[in-house]
């Protein structure tokens, strides 16, 4: 039976490699109109982070896959265009990208019997649903800001670092 993979950031790019060099037959779902998840600035799945001057905190050697180092032009902290760079290249270089469905928002995902799910898509207004051997979550963490509440009033500005972009 099929895997899904919800979201092309980081880690739903390494799921889907591993499977399909595995042999294993996979859905890839990715809300947005391409991969890169976090780190594609502005990214039109509404969910992204990424602000005009971010870096990863995380050296180059660290962040990269194994399989395929980044760039030895690249700064020990790449910028965020770098690393978008970097995952194009990584889903073009093992030929993944033809395997995402882009634009398609993953509504809900239900246990059914016998450990199997239940995922349900949107894409371009039409639902439909599909049953998984197993469903890999790789949408990201920073996509819902957690706003702490606290008592008394504050007259300025707040605003969660997720929304700020410059």
């Amino acid at each position: 039976m099929k895997t899904c993979v919800i979201g092309a950031g980081a880690s739903g790019i390494a799921a889907a490699k591993v499977f399909a060099e595995r042999g294993i037959e996979f859905d890839w779902f990715e809300m947005g109109s391409d991969i890169g998840g976090n780190w594609q600035y502005g990214n039109d799945n509404g969910r992204s982070a990424a602000y005009d001057s971010l870096h990863i905190d995380t050296s180059k050697e660290r962040m990269a896959y194994s399989d395929f180092p980044m760039p030895s032009g690249y700064p020990a902290y790449p910028h965020h265009t770098q690393v978008f760079e970097y995952f194009n290249a990584y889903v073009d270089h093992f030929n993944l990208r033809d395997r995402v469905t882009f634009n398609t928002e993953v509504v809900s995902v239900e246990p059914v019997a016998d450990g199997r799910w239940n995922v349900r898509v949107r894409r371009h207004g039409t639902e439909s649903s599909a049953e998984y051997g197993a469903v890999i979550v790789a949408n990201g963490h920073h996509w819902n800001p957690r706003v702490p509440e606290f008592p008394g009033m504050f007259a300025g500005e707040s605003m969660h670092s997720r929304g700020y972009r410059s």
